[in-house]
Protein backbone atom coordinates (compact mmCIF):
# COMPACT_ATOMS: atom_id res chain seq x y z
CA UNK A 1 0.00 0.00 0.00
CA UNK A 2 1.37 3.40 -0.99
CA UNK A 3 1.13 6.20 1.57
CA UNK A 4 0.55 9.89 0.86
CA UNK A 5 4.17 10.63 1.69
CA UNK A 6 5.26 8.32 -1.13
CA UNK A 7 3.04 10.18 -3.61
CA UNK A 8 4.27 13.72 -2.82
CA UNK A 9 6.47 15.54 -5.29
CA UNK A 10 8.06 18.98 -5.10
CA UNK A 11 6.46 21.52 -7.41
CA UNK A 12 8.74 23.98 -9.20
CA UNK A 13 6.03 26.43 -10.19
CA UNK A 14 6.47 29.21 -12.73
CA UNK A 15 4.18 32.04 -13.75
CA UNK A 16 1.50 30.70 -16.10
CA UNK A 17 1.82 27.05 -15.03
CA UNK A 18 -1.12 24.66 -15.10
CA UNK A 19 -1.62 22.24 -12.23
CA UNK A 20 -3.63 19.15 -13.15
CA UNK A 21 -5.49 17.42 -10.36
CA UNK A 22 -7.33 14.09 -10.54
CA UNK A 23 -10.91 14.44 -11.81
CA UNK A 24 -12.30 12.93 -8.61
CA UNK A 25 -10.67 15.51 -6.30
CA UNK A 26 -13.15 16.91 -3.79
CA UNK A 27 -14.09 20.59 -4.18
CA UNK A 28 -13.01 21.42 -0.62
CA UNK A 29 -9.59 19.86 -1.27
CA UNK A 30 -9.20 21.80 -4.51
CA UNK A 31 -10.00 25.07 -2.76
CA UNK A 32 -7.59 24.41 0.11
CA UNK A 33 -4.81 23.26 -2.22
CA UNK A 34 -5.31 26.27 -4.49
CA UNK A 35 -5.29 28.66 -1.53
CA UNK A 36 -2.14 27.13 -0.07
CA UNK A 37 -0.25 27.11 -3.38
CA UNK A 38 -1.19 30.74 -4.08
CA UNK A 39 -0.01 31.76 -0.59
CA UNK A 40 3.32 30.02 -1.19
CA UNK A 41 3.69 31.53 -4.68
CA UNK A 42 2.16 35.03 -4.53
CA UNK A 43 1.90 36.94 -7.79
CA UNK A 44 2.19 33.87 -10.00
CA UNK A 45 -0.65 33.22 -12.41
CA UNK A 46 -1.58 29.57 -11.93
CA UNK A 47 -4.45 27.55 -13.36
CA UNK A 48 -5.89 24.48 -11.67
CA UNK A 49 -7.50 21.90 -13.95
CA UNK A 50 -9.41 18.79 -12.95
CA UNK A 51 -8.88 15.74 -15.09
CA UNK A 52 -7.64 15.77 -18.66
CA UNK A 53 -6.08 19.02 -19.83
CA UNK A 54 -7.57 18.39 -23.28
CA UNK A 55 -11.01 19.03 -21.76
CA UNK A 56 -10.18 22.70 -21.11
CA UNK A 57 -12.36 24.86 -23.35
CA UNK A 58 -11.11 27.68 -25.56
CA UNK A 59 -12.72 30.45 -23.44
CA UNK A 60 -10.84 29.28 -20.34
CA UNK A 61 -7.60 29.08 -22.29
CA UNK A 62 -8.08 32.61 -23.65
CA UNK A 63 -8.87 33.94 -20.16
CA UNK A 64 -5.55 32.49 -18.97
CA UNK A 65 -3.69 34.19 -21.80
CA UNK A 66 -3.40 31.12 -24.01
CA UNK A 67 -4.51 31.06 -27.62
CA UNK A 68 -5.31 27.94 -29.56
CA UNK A 69 -3.69 27.72 -32.99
Amino acid sequence: MTGLHDQLRKLELHDGDVICLPADTLEEHIQQFSKTVRELHPGKRLMFVLGDLQALDEAAMNAAGWYRK
